[in-house]
């Protein structure tokens, strides 16, 4: 019985590790095209309806929580971070842009959606938060 507690822990770590190099590529990608205005982002943000600050503002979400994933004693609160932005995304692919023709379609939902799930498996993974 004891094995399988020690051997937890380092599950824990290699799979967190696995998930903050993913994510945090990912979300610095994703944050670096919001930031330029590339890959059709200000197309998407138009279609939110609620202006380019908007953009420039979760690009910078995105970019400041990828950075933190790959800080040891801030990894969880870079993961929420990027919950609040991702997730922000999820819903209003839910709702504003469901009726959109090019914005609504299911796959358009299910990048944001799958992103959100893990990065909310990372933040429960980095539960509580340690610093060092």
């Amino acid at each position: 019985m004891k094995q399988a507690t020690s051997a937890s822990p380092q599950w824990r770590a290699i799979v967190s590790w696995v998930l903050r190099i993913i994510l945090g590529l990912a979300f610095l990608l994703i944050g670096v095209t919001k930031l330029t205005g590339t890959v059709h982002s200000v197309d998407y943000f138009e279609a939110i309806g609620w202006g380019q600050w908007f953009r420039y503002l979760t690009g910078f979400l995105d970019v400041a929580g990828a950075a933190l994933l790959f800080v040891s004693g801030y990894a969880f609160y870079g993961a929420i971070v990027l919950i609040c932005s991702v997730g922000t995304a999820t819903a209003l692919s839910l709702t504003v842009l469901r009726d959109n023709p090019f914005w609504g379609g299911s796959v358009m939902l299910l990048q944001p959606l799958v992103i959100t799930l893990l990065t909310v498996a990372l933040a429960w993974l980095m539960f509580p938060p340690r610093h060092g």
